[in-house]
């Protein structure tokens, strides 16, 4: 049995095998994988206390980075796996170490509930009364886009800085005199009024700061040309392609300055600090009450508009309050 194409496929429950081969001579720091990741980083992850245990009497090598330079403890901190987390650190583990560009494990942890782990470990840089405040305000926004259920595959989105619908509904070319208000409610059928508005309709929710506009069945008004409707603005427009991939791309006065996909794979050392800030290192197996949350909230940030309401997300979990046809 080789370590290459087998530990991934590795029962972690099942100490016994762990244990056994490991006695025959499988390394737990053996690289493998796309990402040079070794057993101990899987095991990490997974919060395999005891298979930790056990690998750590085998190897001195408790910080071995793979490709990327992220440790096991990286793995285990981004995996929200408090045991193993807990086994590193007592193992000698840097939670300091620099891994990706000069984000550590215990920066990241820090921001989560592992934080008391991390704080009184050499070298702990605790966050400032800013980086506090910043990241409450992106965690108040997630939890925004957590309050119910948003069905996200094929979904645009479009979240821009310009005050009041009937502004919006006559940036787009329409009159606010022909998109009457719709009565939101949990029964509201958002195929029925998109289907009732036609082909490149669009749904238009106003917020405290700014305006959601929707798109929840088709990607039909191109963003470039969205963007340029609603100049001068900051739009942010999000993009889950139903082929796989979320997109996203943010405008100033119509003109493109980013143009990113985003999702659940750890940012790289360049990515602008907003992708830390809203979590896209969480992995996958650690899901907010919606999946995409982080993503939207990110969106919903980048678009000017930092600041929402539970109610103002029934614009994509429920239907929007107008529907406006933009050809």
């Amino acid at each position: 049995m080789s370590t290459r194409d087998f530990w991934h496929l590795q029962d972690w429950n099942d100490l016994a095998s762990v244990r056994a081969r490991l006695a025959g001579g499988e390394s737990p720091t053996a690289r493998w994988g796309s990402f040079e990741e070794t057993p101990l980083h899987l095991a990490a992850a997974a919060g395999a206390a005891e298979a930790v245990t056990a690998m750590l009497a085998y190897t001195r090598e408790v910080d071995i980075p793979d490709e990327r330079g992220r440790t096991p403890l990286w793995w285990a901190v981004e995996h929200l796996q408090e045991q193993t987390v807990q086994l590193l650190l007592e193992a000698g583990a840097d939670a300091w170490r620099p891994c990706v560009g000069a984000w550590t494990p215990g920066r990241l942890a820090l921001t989560t509930g592992l934080a008391p782990l991390v704080a009184g470990t050499p070298g702990a840089v605790p966050l400032t009364v800013a980086q506090r405040a910043e990241q409450a305000r992106a965690d108040r926004l997630i939890s925004v886009f957590s309050a119910e259920k948003i069905h996200t595959e094929g979904l645009g989105v479009t979240f821009t800085d310009v005050l009041g619908e009937e502004e919006v509904i006559r940036r787009l070319g329409a009159d606010p005199a022909e998109c009457p208000v719709f009565q939101q409610d949990s029964e509201m059928d958002q195929m029925d009024l998109f289907d009732a508005g036609g082909n490149y309709a669009v749904g238009v929710t106003g917020t405290a700061l700014g305006c959601i506009v929707s798109q929840p069945f088709s990607n039909a008004l191109d963003d470039d040309e969205l963007a340029r409707r609603l100049a001068p603005a900051t739009t942010y427009s999000l993009f889950f392609n139903p082929k796989g991939g979320t997109f996203g791309r943010l405008y100033r006065d119509g003109t493109v300055i980013r143009h990113e996909e985003i999702g659940s794979l750890t940012p790289c050392a360049d990515a602008p600090p907003e992708h830390w800030l809203y979590r896209f290192w969480q992995q996958p197996c650690i899901p907010f009450p919606h999946e995409d949350a982080n993503l939207l909230a990110y969106a919903c940030a980048m678009g000017g508009i930092t600041k929402a309401t539970a109610r103002d997300c029934w614009a994509l979990s429920h239907g929007p309050r107008r529907i406006v046809r933009c050809r």
